[in-house]
């Protein structure tokens, strides 16, 4: 799974999706209703969900979720916006 998803990362090819951002965002979405549920924090996965949000919201929701990392790189000032 990591060497895949390392070569997608490394060849910035997000397109076509196996797994679509906006996915990711309900997964994680899901994981931070369970844990309210159960009373545990997930401070991680809100920061996670965060990262997604803003991808979709920016018009990346249909990029593979390997696409995150760019989208981070970009927020940061590390790389220029495609």
């Amino acid at each position: 799974m990591f060497e895949g998803y390392a070569k997608l990362i490394a060849e910035e090819k997000y397109s076509p999706a196996g797994f679509k951002l906006r996915l990711g965002l309900k997964d994680v979405e899901l994981v931070l209703g369970a844990a309210r549920a159960a009373e545990v924090p997930m401070p991680l996965a809100s920061l996670v969900k965060d990262q997604f949000l803003g991808g979709v919201a920016q018009g990346h929701g249909d990029l593979d979720w390997s696409a995150l990392g760019a989208l981070v790189a970009e927020r940061a000032g590390l790389k220029q916006g495609g």
